[in-house]
């Protein structure tokens, strides 16, 4: 089973964007959010009418230039392919996704998002994507097993702390064929996820991303 590589929030800035497909990446994360009607791609979230931008461990003013897809998907031409991961509740990101894409005549994508109709209302726009269902606690899990017994997913992105043999293996039986995991920046991370039959890393560690491509990993 061919390994996926997923550089982590690579496409959040143009440089590491080049640096990740440098490395061999398969694809470069992109963190999506429509706001304002425009689809701007960020990690940070908005302070709502606070002009403040914020994230874990940072705190910047909110009226500073912020990158947009078209500059993403531009700058990705030619070099490789985005992972974009959906984030906020806005119902209109996926009719605004679809049209922006299609003027750029973007086909060849994968999408990730916990909020799993986004993925539902893309599936039938872009065919040809891969759609990467995202779990992150044992509670979800549950609630995603009814799509599972359907058989209508073929990609999950899965919280490392809730990923075991057991797990990867129920969605192996229901016909998954990609399963990755977030979260894997050292080897002995990496090892453990292959090892566990996951068949994909997303890591922001470009390093070793390029170790591993260099090893084979494709």
């Amino acid at each position: 089973m061919a390994r996926l590589l997923i550089a982590h929030r690579a496409g959040n800035d143009l440089q590491l964007l080049s640096e990740a497909f440098s490395a061999g990446v398969d694809y470069a994360e992109a963190d999506v959010w429509l706001y304002r009607r425009q689809l701007e791609v960020r990690h940070s979230k908005t302070l709502g009418l606070i002009p403040l931008l914020w994230d874990r461990w940072s705190l910047r003013p909110g009226w500073t230039r912020r990158l947009v897809l078209s500059e993403v998907v531009r700058a990705a031409n030619g070099q490789g392919r985005l992972y974009l991961d959906l984030k906020g509740r806005e119902k209109a990101l996926p009719a605004t996704l679809t049209l922006e894409l299609n003027l750029f005549g973007l086909s060849d994508v994968a999408f990730s998002s916990p909020f799993w109709w986004y993925l539902d209302e893309l599936k039938p726009e872009f065919p040809e994507a891969t759609l990467f269902y995202t779990v992150s606690s044992l509670e979800r899990l549950e609630e995603f097993r009814p799509r599972l017994a359907k058989r209508e997913v073929s990609a999950v992105a899965i919280k490392s702390s809730i990923v075991s043999k057991d797990v990867i293996g129920e969605l192996r039986d229901a016909g998954v064929e990609d399963i990755t995991t977030w979260g894997v920046d050292t080897r002995a991370d990496a090892q453990e996820a292959f090892a566990s039959g996951l068949n994909g890393v997303n890591s922001k560690n470009l390093g070793l991303l390029a170790e591993l491509r260099r090893e084979g990993g494709s």
